[in-house]
């Protein structure tokens, strides 16, 4: 590795004499991870060949990344980094993070430099130039980590417009430590966002693909500091954390990002492994998606947001297949035989085999075409406001306040909770199930507006065995005596109805409410 320090000097702006204008150049990336096998299908792919422009084009590239021992640029998602191509150096300042499903919008500053260190007087946009000074402080500024990479490029062309295809394979060195990577760059260079949508439904159309959810410069920190990459594991809930005062239609879109971040991992974890949350939190992130259909469909009622739902309802009961066989022997079988005799050690055994089965299938059609289908085209969906129709009242209804729309849809949810639990004491098994249901649909909603709508209100639906959460967990160990959840009436979206909501806390915490929904 290249053994630099530079001092506070060279990053002097006085010294360089930083330049005022701002020409800063924002990108588009879909990025990949890879496997090694991987490489050879993509290169001999049909489509590829159809699609390329050209001569596709190979250069070795090594590329140092400066940063200081604390990690300063980084933190503010600053990347500064000087890499040899061919006989030149060429500095490359990027600032931005990744967005959840692969896609990348970095503001990137591109100029040549006479040798491998950083000079600030060839950033062409000053505000940032002075913001990484300001950011280095006192500090001195260290050649971090490597990179050391064959790339193989390739000029793409598709109905909506033109794409820059990459494939980089080399490893990460940071002092002794050395980290392999693999990696497929789709790089938007003309036409709108969707072009690499369309372009990457072309390309892996095989095989589950594995949206990179970190960078070469995260990778790189990472290894850094000696730290390992970490295993395929399933994913609770959402990374999602909304913020009060934005709009409903930029509320929807990060909501709709989470839900394809965790559904794309949670697939990954349900193939790569035994683990049986895999299944069950993938089952449970393809709800959360539809119930943000359901949510946000006042204001995107469109053909697509049908298809996509469609899609998602589809893959969710393949996944339930198997969660069905874990509930079935964990949360059933097991737990009512205590110390299994010889005919229930048999039936087990029995619930076993058939589960081996049950994962096969699943892990088989989890890596279907249709399912790299669905994530694309969330994302497409996500990132191009799919959602936008003919309808004018529909710019009004976007831009309103996620706090308002908060306030209607939770009503909405909690009315249809109220009327399925209407004559609880006389439901049938299929009527509870239905409210169920209504009730995790509600909980979803809640999970969604958690920023805007806090306060002991959303306390008590999310948390604790007071709310309606805590009955729902109530519900599948049947047990007894959940309080009922303690609305303040100062809550826009409160109950109109404590009994109703006494008698749902009771009802479903009772041994009346049959299996659990898993």
């Amino acid at each position: 590795m290249t053994d630099i320090s530079l001092s506070r000097d060279v990053v002097d702006p006085t010294k360089w004499g930083l330049c005022s204008m701002s020409v800063a150049n924002r990108e588009a990336e879909l990025k990949f991870e890879l496997q090694l096998s991987e490489i050879d299908r993509l290169r001999n792919h049909a489509t590829l060949r159809d699609l390329t422009v050209g001569r596709a084009t190979t250069r070795t590239l090594v590329s140092i990344y400066y940063d200081t021992e604390d990690d300063a640029l980084f933190n503010v998602g600053l990347s500064l980094r000087v890499r040899k191509v061919g006989r030149k150096w060429v500095q490359t300042v990027k600032r931005g993070k990744p967005i959840p499903g692969g896609l990348s919008p970095p503001i990137e500053l591109e100029a040549p430099v006479p040798i491998f260190e950083p000079r600030f007087d060839a950033i062409s946009d000053l505000k940032i130039a002075e913001e990484i000074v300001r950011q280095i402080g006192e500090a001195t500024l260290l050649a971090r980590y490597e990179t050391h990479m064959r790339r193989t490029v390739r000029n793409l062309t598709v109905d909506e417009g033109t794409v820059e295809f990459a494939f980089d394979n080399g490893e990460i060195v940071a002092g002794e430590r050395k980290l392999p990577f693999v990696e497929a760059e789709l790089e938007l260079t003309g036409g709108s966002l969707g072009v690499l949508y369309q372009a990457a439904r072309f390309l892996f159309d095989d095989g589950p693909i594995r949206f990179s959810a970190m960078s070469k410069a995260a990778r790189g920190y990472r290894l850094a500091h000696g730290e390992e990459p970490n295993p395929i594991a399933s994913r609770k809930g959402l990374d999602h954390h909304m913020k009060a005062g934005i709009t409903s239609e930029e509320a929807y879109a990060d909501i709709l990002r989470a839900c394809l971040d965790r559904i794309a991992h949670n697939r990954l974890a349900t193939i790569s492994g035994d683990d049986p949350e895999g299944p069950h939190q993938l089952r449970v992130t393809l709800r959360r998606l539809r119930s943000a259909f359901k949510v946000f469909r006042i204001m995107a009622d469109t053909p697509e947001i049908c298809r996509l739902d469609a899609e998602a309802q589809r893959m969710r009961q393949l996944v339930g297949e198997l969660r069905d066989a874990d509930v079935l022997i964990a949360d059933i079988v097991c737990p009512a035989t205590g110390a299994p005799a010889d005919g229930t050690k048999a039936l087990i055994a029995t619930l076993e085999a058939r589960r081996v089965k049950a994962c096969a299938h699943v892990v088989a059609s989890l890596s279907k075409p249709f399912v790299n289908a669905l994530l694309l085209d969330l994302g497409r969906y996500a990132e191009t406001r799919g959602w936008l129709g003919e309808n004018i009242e529909q710019t009004a209804a976007l831009a309103r306040p996620i706090g308002d729309l908060a306030r209607e849809a939770l009503a909405r949810r909690w009315k249809s909770c109220t009327k399925a639990a209407k004559g609880l004491e006389k439901l049938d098994i299929e009527q509870r199930h239905v409210l169920r249901k209504k009730l995790k649909q509600f909980r979803y909603a809640v999970e969604f507006f958690a920023g805007p709508c806090k306060g002991q209100e959303a306390e008590a639906v999310l948390g604790g065995p007071e709310g309606v959460a805590g009955c729902l967990w109530l519900s599948e160990r049947r047990r007894h005596g959940a309080a009922p959840c303690r609305y303040r009436s100062r809550h826009p979206c409160r109950p109109r109805s404590l009994a109703h909501d006494r008698r749902i806390c009771h009802g479903l915490a009772s041994d009346q409410c049959g299996p659990c929904l898993g």
